[in-house]
């Protein structure tokens, strides 16, 4: 072969080279972009209390490959130790009783409650699917108790309380979800990150897997535990992560005085996923709001008598919404010495409660903190453990009776009347029942901005997110300045059933 020839030769297979060089940049450029995943999925569910588990059951009912993870050792979050009590409207309870109850009515209701801040759009979609949630959950082994309540803020009777409260419901649920072989499900796997395409689209989660818990206070900031892994989600990621009323940082960064109020809440309950979907660029409401909620329902604070143990007087209105009640309370701490006041009840006042399983939790001593109630035989008894005067505190049940048997509370115009069941005068003889009222911040009404399918509204063009949800808890907007009570149950039912169904219909990626 001549000099030149092999020259040419040269000069073309370095052409050649170069040529699929520049012609594969693109394609290396495009590969370089796509997250790479250790392991794929349809739908990934963080978070198991009932937002998560009735994503993860409706996904995986459109057919969906689920996997549902939690990031603390045993599943169910704030609604495994709740109530759980939901409001519905359609359901069978109401059709036998005849109940005229509408849509429109609980979502007004809502939307009254909620200060003028709540959104009736989001009520009203989610009042509409509840009867539907609630078949879906009764076919799925859930069982109620047989009572329907007409609780504080509804128009209608239409509360239905779950055999076992939130523990036995969820484990109904879980017990089904054992039987399908289409959803996974794991403990101690913390999300850190939501992943993206380059369209935008959220395609997945970055994980610590074999992640220990460590405490509320250091542990989205400290805890480096567990071994990273990247999951794909084909169809969705949804979110239902619950609120971040254990963050006493963060909370009190929105509202100052809420950094000494107590919490029962699940331990696992903070900001870390709120921050999580605030990096994802979703946008966030509402986090200066707030709940509280205390170990007796606050709709049966009505049928007692609460006092300032450093005057001995009583001071309030016992039938104020939870939040008003909650900021008298706290008032009454920051000028009494941070004395917490305490609430009488009676024998006969004590049947009137609504959930009798509370009351006898409470007597019992397993309602929490400060949720303990104690039988006195006598009032001087029962002062005496209060530290206040018990000849003040008789002489304002004295006046307090007589109001109430004269049919009108004169000093601070308490309702009579709840559900059909009419306050009576307190016996003085004894036996009598009290216990302190501290409220708790026990729901905090903050979160991201979801669509009617639970989708994340992204901060910068208020557009959803594609492939991205937030339910239950986590999301934000729906309740206002208060929530009314047995509605949080219906929002995470409802909304987690429609986006574990939104999110199995999308295509695939």
């Amino acid at each position: 072969m001549t000099t030149s020839a092999l020259k040419r030769r040269s000069f073309l297979q370095g052409s050649l080279l170069a040529a699929a060089v520049i012609g594969s940049a693109p394609v290396a450029a495009a590969e370089a972009a796509k997250p790479k995943f250790d392991e794929s999925f349809d739908v990934i569910v963080v978070g198991s209390g009932i937002a998560g588990t009735m994503a993860a059951l409706s996904a995986a009912d459109k057919g969906a490959n689920v996997l549902m993870i939690e990031k603390m050792s045993r599943l169910g979050g704030t609604s495994r130790i709740s109530g759980l009590n939901f409001a519905c409207v359609g359901s069978p309870a109401q059709k036998a009783k005849g109940v005229k109850d509408t849509p429109e009515q609980l979502a007004s209701d809502m939307y009254k409650v909620s200060g003028n801040m709540g959104d009736y759009e989001k009520a009203l979609e989610m009042a509409k699917n509840t009867a539907r949630a609630e078949a879906f959950m009764a076919q799925r082994g859930v069982k109620w108790d047989g009572r329907l309540l007409k609780l504080g803020g509804h128009s209608q009777p239409r509360v239905l309380v779950s055999e076992g409260d939130g523990a036995g419901l969820l484990n109904a649920l879980w017990t089904y979800m054992k039987g399908l072989k289409n959803v996974t499900v794991r403990t101690h796997v913390k999300a850190d990150e939501v992943l993206f395409n380059d369209k935008g689209v959220a395609v997945g989660v970055k994980v610590r897997e074999k992640y220990f818990f460590d405490t509320p206070e250091t542990d989205d900031n400290e805890n480096k535990t567990g071994v990273e892994k990247r999951i794909e989600a084909k169809k969705g990621v949804i979110f239902a992560t619950g609120g971040y009323a254990r963050d006493k940082a963060f909370r009190s960064s929105e509202v100052p005085f809420l950094a000494g109020v107590a919490t029962t809440t699940n331990p696992g309950a903070t900001a870390g996923a709120l921050k999580i979907l605030v990096n994802a660029g979703a946008q966030p409401m509402h986090l200066s709001l707030f709940r509280f909620a205390y170990p007796l329902p606050t709709e049966d604070m009505i049928w007692g008598m609460m006092v300032d143990p450093a005057t001995g007087r009583r001071f309030i209105n016992e039938g104020l919404t939870r939040n008003a009640l909650a900021q008298a309370v706290l008032l009454k701490r920051l000028q009494n010495g941070d004395k917490k006041p305490f609430i009488i009840y009676d024998e006969k006042s004590l049947g009137k409660f609504h959930n009798l399983n509370r009351v006898q939790r409470s007597l019992n001593g397993l309602n929490g903190i400060d949720g303990t109630m104690v039988k006195y035989d006598n009032l001087s008894e029962l002062c005496k453990a209060f530290g206040a005067d018990p000849k003040i505190v008789e002489d304002e049940l004295v006046k307090y009776n007589a109001m109430i048997l004269e049919g009108k509370d004169a000093q601070f115009d308490k309702p009579l009347e709840r559900s059909g069941r009419k306050v009576e005068a307190l016996d003085l003889k004894g036996p009598l029942f009290a216990m302190v009222i501290n409220p708790r911040l026990n729901y905090t009404p903050g979160g991201i901005r979801t669509d009617l399918q639970g989708r994340a509204i992204a901060l910068k063009d208020g557009k959803p997110i594609e492939g991205l949800y937030v339910v239950g808890e986590a999301s934000g907007g729906l309740h206002g300045q208060e929530r009314m009570t047995g509605c949080s149950m219906p929002e995470c039912a409802v909304f987690g059933m429609i986006a574990g169904e939104s999110a199995a219909q999308r295509k695939s990626i």
